[in-house]
């Protein structure tokens, strides 16, 4: 009698236990449309929003967000930000939760982004960017 169907039911349990990667999850380009479309859709909304002046980013600000921007803790900022201020059942507040497993887990020792309190174009300006990179990272993941 054979040990090896035994032995691939092991190794089938085992691979079910097996910790999952860190880092960026792999996405096809299903995938990438589908959230591509997400952030398309969080853009709409958030020019849709009535910002009482405009908020511009310096070039070090910019420069900032790109370097950070694809860091949970950022999204869980803009997450906050989005809640407190526009609703749990915002269109930008659910869009943001659904991008969470696209964003790498590895963690980084920088600060994350800081949006100050109560100002919905600084909000604007900064997730704008924020999306602008993830949308460049799912870009540079289809070529």
């Amino acid at each position: 009698m054979s040990s090896l169907p035994i032995l691939y039911r092991l190794l089938f349990l085992f691979a079910l236990h097996a910790p999952q990667a860190q880092g960026t999850p792999v996405t096809t380009p299903g995938t990438q449309r589908y959230y591509g479309n997400l952030i398309q859709e969080i853009v709409n909304e958030l020019d849709k929003l009535p910002v009482a002046s405009e908020v511009f980013l310096n070039s070090n600000e910019k420069r900032r967000l790109m370097k950070t921007s694809l860091r949970k803790p950022n999204l869980e900022e803009f997450l906050t930000f989005a809640t407190d201020s526009l609703g749990e059942d915002s269109k930008i507040t659910k869009n943001l939760k659904e991008i969470q497993p696209i964003l790498p887990t590895t963690m980084s020792t920088e600060e994350p982004i800081l949006i100050e309190q109560d100002n919905l174009g600084d909000f604007q300006v900064k997730l704008k960017e924020y999306l602008s990179a993830i949308r460049d990272s799912l870009n540079s993941k289809n070529t």
